[in-house]
């Protein structure tokens, strides 16, 4: 398993989570959540995870929601709201 997207995936969710709030943002926070996915990340790797074609359909899957969410947040709060 490859570490590279984990933290692809951290960012993505890092940077539309900013999106969608309204607060300043949290150098910090945003940290801790890419930490997150490398620690998860090299701890895949040292153990040797493989993912199968469902169980990797079930990650994209989860990812793809929370991401989306987040985006569809942003869109509602920054734009429409303001219509």
């Amino acid at each position: 398993m490859e570490p590279v997207p984990f933290l692809v995936g951290a960012l993505a969710y890092v940077a539309t989570g900013f999106l969608k709030s309204r607060e300043p943002f949290d150098g910090l926070k945003a940290l801790r959540t890419v930490g997150l996915a490398a620690v998860l990340a090299v701890m895949n790797v040292l153990v040797g995870v493989e993912v199968s074609g469902e169980d990797l359909a079930a990650l994209l899957g989860a990812g793809e929601v929370a991401v989306a969410e987040n985006t569809l947040k942003a869109l509602w709060r920054r734009v429409f709201s303001t219509l």
